[in-house]
This record gives structure tokens, C-alpha cells and sequence, in this order.
């Protein structure tokens, strides 16, 4: 049993139930459950086991899809909160920043981790009332980041743009999204002395199109054409990702060059990069990827991992040419070339996976635990 003298913290959460990973989520509830009596909101059961802990309790909101259903859970939850009236509140998700309107005399932290641009999209085609419901979604959001007494942006990218839309710089305290200790593997770095050690490639993450998916086969496609002795595993797909993925597989004639995986729990993530050589970042060109940093681009240079990563400002803040990984242009043409370019200095990847170590190690949630939680202290505090 918690003690009853504890501070109670309620925490509301908006998780996609497609979502790959929960581990940043998991990070700040972990380190909530240290110091506070945790309640925690969710539209969803929580069934992910990274969220499960013995000792919170959890509050189901049920609402249904859409602007309408969102709305619904915003005030739905703030009506709880106020009801409880606990000692400090957390919105874990950008999603929820509106809620401090709604309990605007509760300490509040907003975890900002993702882009409006993402979470609420501009209609596709020509629609006066969509775009104007949209954009208003959008300043929805923002005064809710200004209305917050403490905002966590994950990257340096979001920290800006906070800035940008009039959030006060004391507010502000940019803590990235973190990395465990399971992720600092203990590696032998491979010297690739015999030629005939193929590079082993990775990649983590959502199996779609946007994200890369055929820029990657494609690549392989090509490197498979020049002989040179790679392989690439690729871990995360749906049943539906699956099935394309060995259809495209069988018609590229790329058996023995890429091994397609399921989704996996983020807790297994650390077995699979144990035995990889380098990490893939790959994202498609969007609005709102200038924003997100990718959590695997981190969790590889935590194993000690080089990252070939596309052309992004999310990737080039962390990736720079053979220092720590190789930038390329979203194509699989600019991929393939950049394995070769890996395959043909082999004796070079033993100094950029020393060097993705160091890097990685500003990531590490032992690190930055400590000031998340001093940041709710001083707001419970305030």
C-alpha cells in the first residue's frame, strides 16, 4: 500500500491504441510513481505493459472518435480532476494542452510531444469550413501550452516553436524524450576485418509508406544488385505492413538480404539492436516531422548504433556525416548509396559506433529523471 501522505498526481493520457512505442510515456510515469499517490486517465484500458504499475490506479474515460469525441475528453477529464482535486496534474500528450484552460488554478505540466500540424491535419482537398475548424484547433492548442504553468517539449525543434507562439521562456524546460538503461548495450564493435562480414542494418518503428518503407526495400533492391553484403531487418509491422512487405520482398528477390518482423514490446527492442550494426532513421518530408525527433535515432546511439538518417532537420540536429551516422536525401537511390558508401569504408563503422555512444549517452533517462522530476517539485511547490 502507498502511503495516504503522499501528493496525489493525476495523470491523463490520449494514446493512439496503433502506436509502436510507449516508452518515453512509461519513463515519466515511472518516475512519477516514485514520489506521488498516481492516478491515471486513459480514453482505453491500459493494457500496454510498459504502462502497468501495481501501485497506480486507473480511470477509464471512454469517448468516441473525432474533434467531437477529443472535446468530450477534455472536459470529461477536467471535470475528474476537479473532483479529485489532486496536487498536481500532468497532460502527458500535446493533444491534451487545452485542458488547461479547464483547471486553470491546478499546477499543471504539459508534456509537448507532438506538432499540431500532426495532430490536427489540414483537409486534403479544398474545404473552407475544414481548414478554418483546423487552424482554430491549432490556436486551440497553443493557448492551452500558454495557459500551462510548465511545458516539457522533447527536441529543440518544439522548444522554438513554443517560443514562437508567445509560450513564456520560464515555463519552458526541454527534456528529451529519454532512453532506458536496457538501451546502453555493452558491444564489441565489429572491425569488419574480413569483407565477408555483412553489415547487419536495423529498423525500428511504424511500417508505412510515409515512413520509409519503400524508400528501404527499394535500397536493399539495389544493394542486393551490387553485390554488396548487407542485411537489413526490419521490426514493427502490421499484419497488413506484413503482408505487403513479403510480397514486395518476393518481387525485388530480396530473400536473404531483408527479414521483416511484427510489432514488438519496446522492452524486447534492446535484444534485436544488441546484434545490429547500424540504425536506420527514414521519415518522408512533412510539417510536421521538422518537429518530432524519431525515439529510435536516440535508442540506436544509446546501443551504440551509427544512424543512416534522411534528410530532416530532426535527423541533421543529432546525425552528422561520418562522425556519427550518414545523411541522405529521402530516396532509395541516396539510401542504397549510402550502404555502399558504409560497405566500401568498412573499417570506419568501429569509430562511428564509438562514437554513437558517446553521443547517445545525453539521452539516458537516468540523466534526465532527475530534472523532470525537480521541475514537478518546484511546480507542486509554487
Amino acid at each position: 500500500m502507498r502511503s495516504t501522505l503522499l501528493k496525489h498526481c493525476i495523470v491523463v493520457t490520449c494514446f493512439d491504441p496503433k502506436q509502436p512505442g510507449f516508452l518515453d510515456f512509461s519513463y515519466r510515469l515511472n518516475a512519477l510513481a516514485k514520489e506521488y499517490r498516481l492516478t491515471i486517465v486513459s480514453q482505453l484500458p491500459i493494457t500496454q505493459t510498459e504502462l502497468v504499475m501495481a501501485e497506480a490506479e486507473y480511470v477509464v474515460i471512454s469517448i468516441s472518435n473525432g474533434k467531437i469525441g477529443w472535446l468530450k475528453y477534455l472536459f470529461q477529464s477536467a471535470s475528474f480532476i476537479k473532483k479529485q482535486k489532486p496536487d498536481v496534474v500532468v497532460l502527458l500528450h500535446s493533444a491534451l494542452a487545452p485542458m488547461s484552460l479547464l483547471i486553470p488554478q491546478m499546477p499543471t505540466c504539459l508534456y509537448w510531444n507532438e506538432h499540431p500540424t500532426n495532430l490536427m491535419r489540414y483537409p486534403s482537398k479544398a474545404s473552407p469550413l475544414g481548414i478554418c475548424l483546423t487552424y482554430l484547433s491549432h490556436a486551440l492548442l497553443y493557448l492551452g501550452a500558454r495557459y500551462a504553468k510548465c511545458v516539457m517539449p522533447i527536441g529543440e525543434e518544439h522548444h522554438e516553436d513554443l517560443l514562437k507562439h508567445k509560450v513564456k521562456p520560464s515555463k519552458l524546460i526541454m527534456i528529451y524524450m529519454g532512453v532506458s538503461e536496457a538501451f546502453y548495450l555493452k558491444q564489441t564493435f565489429t572491425a569488419f576485418e574480413s569483407h565477408s562480414n555483412p553489415i547487419q542494418l536495423i529498423y525500428i518503428g511504424t511500417v508505412s509508406k510515409i515512413r520509409g518503407r519503400d524508400v528501404m526495400l527499394d535500397a536493399m533492391a539495389l544493394v542486393a544488385e551490387k553485390g554488396i553484403n548487407a542485411n537489413l531487418t526490419i521490426i514493427g509491422a502490421c499484419d497488413e505492413q506484413l503482408k505487403y512487405c513479403q510480397q514486395r520482398i518476393k518481387d525485388l528477390n530480396l530473400h536473404g538480404f531483408v527479414n521483416v518482423l511484427g510489432r514488438i514490446s519496446g522492452e524486447k527492442v534492446p535484444d534485436y539492436l544488441r546484434y545490429a550494426d547500424v540504425g536506420i532513421c527514414v521519415w518522408e518530408k512533412s510539417p510536421w516531422y521538422e518537429f518530432n525527433p524519431p525515439t529510435k535515432l536516440f535508442e540506436y546511439l544509446a546501443a551504440g548504433l551509427p544512424v543512416l538518417a534522411s534528410y530532416i532537420r530532426t535527423h541533421t540536429r543529432y546525425i552528422h556525416d561520418w562522425k556519427n551516422g550518414l545523411i541522405f536525401e529521402y530516396d532509395h537511390e541516396a539510401l542504397a548509396k549510402a550502404i555502399v558508401m558504409l560497405d566500401r569504408y568498412k573499417s570506419r563503422i568501429k569509430s562511428l559506433k564509438e562514437q554513437a555512444k558517446l553521443d547517445g549517452e545525453q539521452y539516458a533517462w537516468r540523466n534526465l529523471e532527475p530534472i523532470f522530476l525537480s521541475s514537478m517539485q518546484r511546480l507542486v511547490s509554487d
